[in-house]
């Protein structure tokens, strides 16, 4: 795993969102595992969202590496699937 962050996409709980679980590499040590669900609308507009237009589903602070694999599979995704964000259409 680097040190830049990491995401892919997952399954959202309707059809009118995305959602993407993010890895994200904390400068105090550990990580932030985050999914979030954003409208579709959005995304299609290629319109800028804040904090109050996603939904967060998952969230957590994981202290080692080796909780990381656990904590994606809590937020629905196979850790096998994490990639670049630019590779999964992260909105970033």
């Amino acid at each position: 795993m680097s040190k830049s962050d990491i995401a892919a996409s997952r399954v959202a709980g309707s059809h009118d969102a995305l959602s993407w679980v993010w890895v994200i590499p904390l400068p105090a040590g550990g990580f932030r595992v985050r999914a979030f669900e954003v409208g579709r609308d959005l995304i299609d507009a290629d319109a800028c969202f804040y904090d109050d237009d996603m939904s967060i589903v998952h969230d957590e602070i994981i202290p080692s590496i080796d909780d990381i694999d656990d904590s994606i599979r809590r937020s629905g995704v196979d850790p096998d699937d994490l990639d670049a964000p630019w590779k999964c259409g992260f909105p970033v």
